[in-house]
């Protein structure tokens, strides 16, 4: 019985736990769903010690230091840190070079036009109230606010009352943390398993190359670069320090978040110093101070997330390029004092990246915690281990040791980002092209239909231009005119069928009509003719309702609002990044289908401005040279992107301009218009509208979802196989 005792004693309880969640999720699938909450409950009972913790040690270590020491200690460390940056940084834009090549193309999103957050350094760093900064977890601030208090302790005669106190407190919180540490394997298990069983293939597909990315570079970071540096300068040897962070790093991995592992991490240094015979007063306090001080600067944990941006850049066909790293890297070391959420869409901002991708970034964020918290765990065991025995003058650099541990972290590097690049390229050829997934899309609810490519010549004698609902249904035929290749709206997919936003519509109205539809095509010049010679009842293509028209047909309420932006070769985005850029951008060459009052309005004001308009959106696609760009609806922009991947939308700051759509009817068939009106109000009322634009603006649902494979439901398919 004793052995049994002994033995559940030694065991790795983290360890197990993360294995056997893992395990459970991938048996029991989304069955286990409901362990989520009891993970999370764990994670908020962890950190219940941890802003307390921050306080009194950062004020104890710091106030029981003399001021000479206090220099000393953060001139080595602030070494340290930056030396640390430089390397990890240089090994993070290594890796960015293992992006294979890539046809850019993405759905529009209304992120696109969002403006980047501004980064408050000032709320950020300056704790103007400390006991709102610990309320609302600015971390940064109460830090400032503690090393501020903690300092001014140093040269006060009667600290030692106040320290005495706190240190007892600090004693407590981490009894507290040591006892909550015991319990945590539930939390972890509960955690790993509802992730494991619910994270969907469809979450995997969409960003695969990103994640073999991060997970290279993590793996880099964690277990060459990191602790193979502190094995060669320092006394701790490498199997050891792996050893000591291994709770540290399996709650990290299991939770996604650090914060509540810097009580582990403090009293694993100290606890490993002492194992060795190196611990004393002064480096057991240097570690209270710098492990909170670490979390709080920009880690090489959180610096990983550069290879979304630089993932995102090249996702969208602008790769960063060399001459373009260093201003990333100053932006992101600035941006990364304040957090990683402002970091990243201000990032992407700089290097005119889609706002948009900072979504993906948010869906993707669980398993990429996976990656960033436990590289960040190793990050604070290396910066404070190294900080130490710098400070007390004991590293080393012992010949056979120390060139072992630097050659194979140099050869190591080259073979993670061959297997990087491997992998990554493997995935970039087996994943489906943008362009496919936009020219699959189809009409999911239809009527029988037929799609005509002329007027027919019964249509053109002029009978039919007085119309109403109760002369459609008795005729049984809804008649709708449609724009050719007008992307997302109306545009015929690979199989040679009608598709597209107003299409879809087309097909409910008739739906609720009860009718058969016939589709039309009509060109936007002919738009008024057409409607009031009664071509067809209706135009239904993604119309731009604008003053010039109404004089001429009647539109309906709008459907949507739309963005106006311009679409040009992605190498020629940044001349169109502002307002001034575009109207001061020589001999500005610009076509546009529809806006014709604006850009004629436009070429009055700018002479140098010169404006032609085209008979379709194609026609600038096959103008070669002729246009510098084209002005068109950012949704329409970006869906015309995937077809043509060397081009990219753009929105001009300062030219935020937006624009309703709607349908148009003959000026005469006001029935037609007052019905389409209420039978648009409660299609928006049902959703309708919103799911058509989920689905063919945003590009949501292109992808069947699939269910979540678990080996129970596997083993219930071949047990009811099996009874057949």
């Amino acid at each position: 019985m004793n052995l049994v005792i002994d033995w559940l004693k030694r065991i790795n309880w983290m360890l197990w736990a993360l294995l056997l969640g893992i395990v459970c999720g991938l048996v029991f699938g989304e069955r286990v769903a409901f362990l989520k909450p009891l993970g999370e409950g764990f994670v908020k009972l962890m950190q219940i010690t941890i802003f307390p913790y921050i306080v009194v040690s950062l004020v104890v270590g710091l106030g029981k230091f003399n001021p000479d020491q206090v220099k000393s200690i953060l001139i080595k460390a602030t070494t340290v840190m930056i030396s640390l940056w430089l390397v990890g940084l240089a090994a993070i834009w290594a890796f960015s070079f293992t992006l294979p090549s890539h046809d850019a193309g993405t759905f529009f999103s209304p992120a696109l036009v969002a403006s980047a957050p501004e980064v408050d350094f000032v709320s950020q760093y300056i704790p103007a109230n400390p006991f709102a900064s610990m309320a609302e977890g600015n971390v940064p601030a109460l830090v400032i606010f503690c090393i501020a208090l903690g300092l001014s302790l140093i040269s006060n005669g009667q600290k030692n009352n106040l320290l005495d106190v706190l240190e007892v407190v600090g004693q407590g919180l981490s009894l507290i943390s040591k006892k909550i540490i015991k319990l945590f394997p539930i939390g972890i298990f509960a955690m790993t398993a509802s992730t494991a069983g619910t994270i969907s293939m469809e979450e995997l597909n969409n960003l695969q190359i990103y994640l073999v990315l991060v997970t290279c570079l993590g793996f880099y970071l964690m277990f060459a670069l990191l602790p193979m540096l502190v094995a060669a300068f320092t006394p701790v040897k490498y199997r050891d320090l792996i050893m000591v962070m291994r709770n540290a790093w399996i709650t990290a991995f299991s939770t996604g978040n650090v914060f509540i592992v810097l009580p582990v991490i403090t009293e694993g240094i100290k606890a490993h110093l002492a194992k060795i015979k190196r611990s004393d007063e002064e480096s057991d306090h240097i570690a209270e101070v710098l492990v909170p001080i670490a979390y709080t600067f920009p880690s090489l944990g959180k610096l990983t997330t550069l290879m979304f941006v630089t993932f995102a850049a090249w996702l969208t066909g602008s790769p960063v390029t060399l001459e373009q790293m260093p201003n990333v890297t100053l932006s992101a070391m600035l941006s990364y004092f304040a957090n990683v959420h402002i970091a990243i869409p201000y990032l992407l901002d700089s290097l005119k990246v889609p706002a948009d991708s900072y979504q993906l970034y948010l869906s993707m964020s669980v398993l990429t915690a996976k990656i960033v918290s436990p590289t960040t765990v190793i990050y604070i065991f290396s910066f404070v281990l190294l900080s130490i025995f710098y400070t007390k003058r004991q590293l080393h650099l012992k010949r056979i040791r120390s060139l072992y541990y630097l050659t194979l972290l140099s050869a190591l590097l080259p073979a993670f980002m061959l297997l990087s690049y491997s992998a990554n390229n493997h995935l970039a050829q087996s994943t489906q092209a943008a362009d496919e997934v936009i020219a699959n899309m189809v009409v999911s609810d239809k009527v029988p239909a037929e799609v005509l490519n002329h007027v027919p010549k019964a249509y053109q004698s002029g009978e039919l231009s007085l119309t109403n609902i109760e002369v459609i249904k008795k005729r049984d035929l809804l008649r709708v005119g449609y724009l050719v290749d007008n992307v997302p709206f109306s545009y015929f997919n690979q199989k040679g069928e009608l598709v597209g936003f107003d299409i879809s519509l087309a097909h409910k109205l008739a739906a609720d009509l009860d009718v058969k539809v016939e589709f039309i095509p009509f060109k936007k010049a002919q738009l008024a003719e057409y409607l009031n010679k009664g071509f067809f009842d209706i135009a239904m293509s993604g119309l731009e309702i604008n003053i010039a028209d109404l004089s001429q047909v009647r539109f309906s309420d709008p459907v949507l609002e739309l963005q106006l932006a311009l679409i040009a070769k992605d190498h020629r985005l940044k001349d169109f990044a502002t307002r001034e850029q575009v109207l001061n951008y020589p001999s500005l060459r610009l076509a546009h289908v529809e806006y014709t009052p604006l850009m004629q309005d436009l070429a009055k004001k700018y002479e140098h401005i010169d404006v032609s308009a085209l008979s379709s959106h194609k026609a600038f696609f096959n103008a070669d040279e002729r246009f510098d760009a084209m002005v068109i609806s950012a949704e329409a922009g970006f869906a015309w992107s995937m077809f043509h991947p060397e081009f990219g939308v753009v929105v001009p700051k300062g030219a935020e301009l937006k624009y309703p759509i709607g349908f148009a009817v003959a000026k005469r068939n006001l029935d037609i218009l007052s019905f389409v009106d209420a039978w648009l109000t409660i299609q928006h009322s049902q959703g309708q509208i919103s799911k058509s634009y989920d689905y063919w603006i945003l590009g949501k649902g292109t992808q069947n979802k699939q269910h979540r494979w678990s080996l129970i439901d596997e083993l219930d398919y071949d047990f009811k196989l099996n009874l057949k």
